[in-house]
């Protein structure tokens, strides 16, 4: 790759940037010799589902969804009823009411339920549908309260709702005739969810729905477990060590074993770091890892013994840094360094913004800020979920002078969607250049303002997210290009901005 770097995703896959196209093949033919797929993972079809990377090794699950996921995922490539569909599908798990994959903003979310049938628990997944956000926010609604789940009925339902979808609920040509807008939450607001369920139910009576699923087959998994041995123990704790164990390790439920989180600046990684971090897998984690939303790696069933070493080893690499997260762990989309669609540079941003928070704003023992995540986009579209974010940014532009401004717009108010999401709120739009900056300036009002104990989106409910548009006037005003030319580039760039946008989307 030219840029030398693999993305890791908040929809949890991984992408290889400017790989040359006639050695795209090769590469896939490399990565599925590794038992990676690049199927299905763009088109118009079932994307890359997510889930909670902590699903098995935490108590705040009601039961692991991993192999239901694996099932849904492996039933759907290939699937003929969805190849050609009017637009992606994309799909979470979540391991129990906390909602931990964010199913509100997915197409589908399944939420793990349980309920008692003839005196036996029986597994589950509430069903919700019809989320997203880019240009139109809306809240996924509930299609099905509880769908079995070890007979494979979830999916069942989810086909029957990809049907309906295909169709583009009955309405000829309501999708595809645009698709800026021809996601299912299009269809589900224009027909109303009881009528989508209707239409689910229709689908549901067929013959195909009651063929059955082999599910064994289809939840199969490779086990996951430990590195034999003893572990790793020759190497005394560093002086950040204990920060990083706060921020950075979460308890199992199994004895002796903890989760860890690798913070990955903007989930990027080099090749020589991705080899470091196989060989850190095959010696910590029995040789496994999984990629988080946050655009980190979670290596789990590490033994608490080995943490001192594997700290050791992860910061000679550049992923030991604490405030896993947090403030500094700043979320964002590859932008204009490589997406046809991004306006602005959201990689730059969010690396001043990263680097202000961890060296400059002095707030790192103030847990109240350091809760607040900050997402930046490089475009309406939102892959870094900046819509979701206490902090989002979305690459926009004026024109002022004669020429064009990079910018993002500030969103605030976001962040938690645990039990039901809650969506950021508009409030300006800054220069690019000028935007660390603004978001200090939201974070030190919020600390001069705050109740006692206030978190920060609390603080934007009670004041109203539109009255902070006079907080950042004093960034807006721009001089002539002469006087204030850093303003019209872009980070990295050494030219004069403008806005060059194309189609298409990513493969990964």
């Amino acid at each position: 790759s030219g840029m030398r770097r693999g993305h890791i995703t908040t929809r949890e896959n991984i992408q290889f940037h400017f790989v040359p196209l006639d050695q795209a093949s090769t590469v896939m033919r490399i990565l599925a010799e590794a038992g990676l797929s690049t199927r299905e993972a763009c088109g118009h079809t079932v994307r890359n589902v997510t889930g909670c990377p902590y699903a098995g090794v935490t108590d705040h699950q009601l039961f692991d969804v991993t192999p239901y996921l694996a099932a849904y995922a492996r039933n759907m490539i290939r699937n003929p009823i969805c190849q050609n569909m009017p637009r992606k599908w994309k799909t979470s798990f979540s391991c129990g009411p906390i909602d931990c994959a964010g199913s509100p903003f997915h197409d589908m979310g399944f939420v793990a339920a349980l309920r008692e049938e003839n005196g036996e628990e029986v597994r589950g997944f509430k069903i919700v549908v019809g989320g997203g956000t880019s240009t139109m926010v809306r809240a996924a609604e509930t299609l099905w309260e509880f769908a079995r789940a070890d007979d494979g009925q979830y999916i069942r339902v989810a086909e029957a709702a990809l049907k309906v979808f295909d169709k583009e609920g009955g309405i000829p040509n309501f999708l595809r005739k645009n698709m800026n807008k021809a996601r299912v939450k299009f269809i589900v607001k224009k027909l109303g969810i009881e009528e989508f369920r209707r239409q689910v139910d229709e689908e549901l009576a067929q013959p195909w729905a009651w063929e059955p699923l082999d599910m064994p087959a289809l939840k199969q998994l490779a086990p996951e477990g430990p590195t034999p041995g003893p572990a790793p123990n020759s190497v005394q704790p560093g002086p950040d060590f204990e920060r990083w164990v706060k921020t950075n390790v979460v308890q199992q439920p199994q004895p002796g074993y903890v989760a860890v989180t690798l913070t990955i600046p903007l989930g990027n990684l080099s090749p020589e770091q991705f080899r470091a971090v196989g060989d850190i897998m095959r010696r910590f984690s029995g040789g496994n890892a999984r990629t988080q939303q946050n655009q980190n790696l979670v290596l789990r069933w590490v033994h608490e013994a080995g943490l001192p070493a594997l700290h050791s080893e992860i910061k000679k690499i550049g992923f030991g840094d604490p405030d896993a997260g947090l403030l500094s762990d700043v979320v964002g989309c590859p932008g204009t360094d490589s997406c046809k669609m991004g306006i602005t540079s959201s990689t730059g941003v969010s690396e001043a913004i990263r680097e202000a928070a961890l060296n400059d704003w002095g707030y790192q023992d103030d847990p109240l800020v350091q809760a607040i995540n900050v997402k930046a986009s490089g475009c309406p579209n939102g892959c870094s979920q900046h819509h979701l974010a206490a902090i989002g940014l979305q690459g926009s532009s004026f024109s002022a002078n004669g020429a064009t401004i990079p910018c993002f717009d500030i969103f605030l108010g976001g962040g938690n969607y645990i039990g039901g999401g809650k969506f950021a709120t508009r409030v300006a739009r800054v220069p690019s250049k000028r935007t660390p900056q603004a978001v200090k300036k939201m974070i030190d009002h919020y600390v001069a303002n705050r109740n006692e104990g206030e978190e920060f989106v609390a603080f934007v409910d009670r004041l109203g997210a539109k009255t902070f548009d006079s907080l950042f006037d004093e960034f807006k005003e721009v001089g002539p290009v002469h006087e204030d030319i850093d303003v019209y580039m872009d980070w990295g760039k050494e030219e004069l901005f403008e806005v060059i946008r194309g189609e298409g989307e990513c493969s990964v």
